[in-house]
């Protein structure tokens, strides 16, 4: 589950919080942002979002549309000619990615953007050297055009980047146009299911 599914997963079970839904988020976004979070200094709301994010992800990792929907686009990225590694990253991150599309320019992202204008309240997790990092990535973020998860070739190019330290996973650059035309042809599957299993998830995590 990617940023935009925690913050659905955290606003269904009751969360509006811009600190919760900021705690919900910071588990994703400190790979992204190159930061290490030191999740026992997070306290109060920020924590609780936190704690909610591990809990999200373990009920959505196991729900059955998605491990279903991962191992088809897996597959299908393998009948492509992609390698095992790539495939299985893509196929992995590539649905969670596709899921966060079908909550573009909705409140979900709203409520997203108002936890990143409150990512000061990270600091006490953050190493000195972390905190010019997450600085930095906090205005780009702010800086940054827009969400575009809805666009299979805007999503190809995102794992591209994400693989591309990862030697066994990364993706080579003339199979990207290949892997968003799979992640097009996968899409409306995903948002086929997208309501149920965030609504699942929501159900877990607050059952808990």
């Amino acid at each position: 589950m990617n940023f935009l599914g925690h913050t659905h997963v955290a606003l269904a079970g009751g969360e509006d919080d811009p600190a919760f839904v900021l705690g919900a988020v910071l588990p994703d976004l400190a790979p992204m942002a190159g930061i290490r979070l030191a999740h026992r200094q997070l306290e109060g709301t920020v924590g609780a979002g936190v704690r909610c994010h591990l809990r999200a992800d373990a009920a959505f990792h196991a729900d059955p549309r998605f491990r279903a929907g991962s191992r088809a686009l897996r597959v299908a990225l393998a009948e492509r000619g992609v390698a095992s590694g790539p495939a299985r990253a893509v196929g992995h991150a590539g649905w969670e990615l596709l899921l966060d599309g079908t909550l573009v320019a909705t409140a979900t992202e709203d409520a997203f953007r108002a936890a990143m204008a409150q990512g000061d309240r990270a600091l006490p997790a953050l190493a000195r050297d972390d905190r010019e990092r997450w600085a930095a990535f906090l205005a780009r973020r702010h800086a940054s055009p827009g969400l575009h998860y809805d666009d299979p070739a805007w999503v190809a190019d995102r794992l591209y980047g994400m693989l591309a330290r990862r030697p066994r996973l990364a993706l080579p650059a003339e199979q990207v146009p290949l892997v968003a035309d799979v992640l097009a042809a996968h899409a409306p599957g995903v948002e086929e299911v997208a309501g149920e299993v965030l609504d699942a998830t929501a159900r877990q995590v607050t059952a808990r």
